[in-house]
């Protein structure tokens, strides 16, 4: 490999900061000033809402993106009245009064889980595009009929995989499409721990995991679950061995048994005398050649970079969903990918109850 692929995550070019003078990044450009303005509205104003995807909003907006938030609806019309002073939105404490008033291009699901299926589904059925937070679902059953219900309007629905847009794995797929492993990912290891308890493991924090398996490796063919429970019956720890549809093979380990305020990731893919890793979504490493150096890539993290959108994946995501909307990018994660995530948590759940090798496609766990 003589060059690293060119990843972006939303910092000041240099060619802004010492060619433009605009240290910032912030002067108007014709890459977004020409783009259709768009109007967003969300549903749910929680922590997430507040502390990853209105500051997301915020980051596209101080770059030029044409958008709008023109309402925020949630049952505690407190909080959504908060969130609607960050933006200079109006609030609502139902999303169907606030469907009835208003007609966004984009709908942000942010609800309580057990919402999402039924707030996207309002907003498909009026022809409404959504973008639905991780689990798009917590069954599959639900998800896929979700996802034939946008194929079937011919609306745009998303799912949350921010992941796929944070820097060093957006490297990391980079090096793969360009032939770094010199052949196709042949393994593929993932380690992901949670310590919040509040937090479901597989629904809650694991499912970012199990889609950045399917994103690297392709379909799941078949897998294998064990787990340690906790006293009532949860997952404490689990281990998944896994067989793609490309001949492939691979594993992950999850553990709720970490410290709250250190989860912590670990991803690696081997190929052909060649393998990656990223560690702890920051940096990308590729080992490649037997007796030279190992070839690290950490980014350069300026003090203008609005670091959890930009370097979360949470800005790069809505940016996608945007653009797909306006028909100039197509979408990077779709809600049948968010429902083929979901089917490989219930074929987990099936394994782990069964002890047994659960064919996914066999059991109808792919929409």
């Amino acid at each position: 490999m003589t060059r690293w692929p060119q990843v972006d995550f939303g910092h000041t070019s240099y060619d802004a900061a010492f060619v433009k003078g605009d240290v910032y990044g912030v002067a108007a450009d014709s890459v977004h000033s020409t783009k259709r303005p768009l109007q967003i509205a969300i549903a749910g104003a929680g922590g997430v809402t507040q502390a990853k995807w209105i500051p997301a909003i915020r980051n596209l907006q101080t770059r030029g993106e044409p958008i709008t938030v023109s309402a925020i609806a949630d049952p505690r019309l407190d909080v959504a009245n908060k969130a609607a002073l960050l933006t200079g939105a109006e609030a609502f404490d139902t999303v169907k009064h606030l469907l009835e008033l208003h007609r966004p291009d984009l709908l942000l699901v942010l609800t309580a889980d057990s919402a999402h299926v039924t707030v996207a589904t309002q907003a498909i059925e009026r022809d409404i595009a959504c973008l639905v937070e991780k689990p798009i679902s917590r069954s599959f059953q639900e998800a896929a009929a979700l996802a034939r219900l946008a194929e079937r309007q011919s609306t745009l629905l998303a799912a949350v995989a921010n992941k796929r847009f944070s820097p060093p794995y957006a490297m990391a797929k980079a090096l793969v499409s360009d032939g770094a492993l010199k052949s196709a990912p042949t393994l593929f290891t993932g380690k992901f721990t949670l310590g919040y308890p509040y937090v479901d493991l597989l629904e809650g924090g694991t499912v970012h995991l199990l889609d950045l398996v399917q994103w690297f490796m392709g379909p799941v063919a078949k897998l294998h679950a064990r787990a340690v429970k906790r006293d009532d019956g949860g997952i404490e720890s689990a281990t998944v061995s896994f067989s793609f549809k490309s001949g492939a093979i691979g594993s992950i380990m999850t553990s709720a048994s970490a410290m709250s305020f250190k989860p912590w990731e670990r991803v690696e893919i081997v190929g052909r005398n060649a393998f990656l890793v990223v560690d702890d979504q920051f940096e990308t490493t590729l080992y490649d050649d037997e007796m030279g150096p190992a070839k690290s890539w950490r980014p350069t993290i300026p003090n203008t970079l609005m670091m959890d959108e930009a370097f979360g994946g949470y800005a790069g995501l809505l940016e996608n969903v945007l653009d797909a909307i306006r028909g100039i990018a197509p979408l990077a994660s779709s809600g049948l990918e968010g429902a083929a995530t979901i089917g490989l948590i219930e074929a987990i759940y099936r394994s782990l109850s069964q002890d047994r090798d659960i064919d996914v496609a066999a059991e109808g766990l792919v929409p």
